[in-house]
């Protein structure tokens, strides 16, 4: 299969580029030296970006182009949950060693634009670099929202409730297993853990339909672990957290991953884990509405807290006795915590 060196920039940058078809609010897409947007009338825009590094973010033994398109675009997906916003449009960059393959590039992109378009997002631009170490990717999304009604991490108040959405865990625990057990960690019977850190999915469409109840006070998306990120939004709405260990959802595959690794479950599920959940506050008064339209979307909905007026975190053991709880997660510049 030829490589990058073979074709060069040019033909690579065609190949990439071919056969798009016309999208919504694009007035002009790729193949100029920009692209020009329409956006939807009073509505705000709302823009994230994630790279993915290759050893780093992902481990190309373990996944392939493709699907290392699919959770960079989930990544990034996954912050505009955050927000309610409705994704749009993407930029998609690419630093690639001469030698690598045409095809691997072209499956990268595809897996991003597939689970773009399930959202109704699409790739309008981007860039092609080389490079002589670590491949990376990079993905800038940008979203819609109605006016004014964007989330924020910094609308939690005391007494509201502290939701979570899935089983975060899952995903740190099937990275763990694959490094622990390497070739082992293929069997089926741990599968569903790896398929959680392999193919993630965001909670866009459950987020822009809880928004719809007005119960979500403040969100953010989980992608550092559940400690860290919650202590973030903490830090950013003025008030602590409490966690309540006995209202965490049972998940056996994960207690078993747990027995597995000698980690304890608790510290799986708040620590670092590329998991894209979402924690929210919640009215007390409109949990059954969010409930309800969890039940729809066939996601956990776990209540499994508060908020209070003390700053920090702390943890309510079955037994009643409240420690608190240091937020340790996965930090760029120190791997996990």
């Amino acid at each position: 299969m030829p490589t990058l060196r073979d074709l060069g920039e040019i033909e690579v940058l065609r190949r990439l580029t071919a056969d798009r078809s016309p999208a919504a609010g694009v007035a002009l897409g790729p193949g100029d030296d920009a692209a020009v947007l329409d956006p939807s009338p009073g509505t705000e825009l709302v823009a994230t970006t994630d790279a993915f590094v290759e050893g780093a973010h992902y481990l190309p033994a373990w996944s392939a182009p493709e699907r290392t398109g699919a959770r960079l675009a989930t990544a990034n997906l996954s912050d505009l949950a955050a927000m309610a916003a409705t994704p749009r449009w993407a930029l998609l960059s690419i630093g690639a060693r001469p030698e690598s393959e045409v095809d691997a590039l072209l499956a990268l992109q595809r897996g991003a634009e597939d689970r773009l378009a399930r959202f109704g997002a699409v790739v309008v631009g981007g860039n092609l670099t080389s490079v002589s170490g670590a491949e990376w990717a990079s993905l800038t999304l940008l979203g819609e929202v109605p006016a004014g009604r964007y989330w924020t991490r910094s609308g939690a108040r005391p007494g509201d409730l502290l939701a979570i959405t899935g089983s975060p865990g899952r995903a740190g625990a099937g990275l763990a297993l694959a490094r622990r057990l390497e070739a082992g960690a293929r069997s089926p019977e741990w599968q569903a853990l790896l398929d959680a850190w392999l193919e993630p999915e965001p909670r866009l469409d459950l987020a822009l339909d809880l928004a719809s109840t007005g119960a979500v006070k403040a969100a953010m998306d989980v992608s550092d672990g559940v400690a860290q990120d919650l202590a973030r939004l903490c830090e950013a709405s003025g008030v602590g957290a409490e966690i309540a260990t006995g209202e965490w959802p049972d998940d056996s595959e994960l207690a078993r991953a747990s027995h597995s690794l000698g980690v304890p479950l608790e510290a799986l599920r708040l620590g670092p884990s590329d998991d894209y959940e979402l924690v929210l506050a919640v009215d007390p008064k409109r949990r059954a509405a969010c409930e309800d339209v969890a039940a729809r979307h066939g996601v956990a909905l776990g209540f499994v807290g508060r908020f209070i007026e003390e700053s920090g975190l702390s943890v309510r053991l079955a037994g009643g006795e409240v420690r608190a709880l240091r937020p340790k997660g996965y930090d760029a510049f120190e791997g996990e915590g």
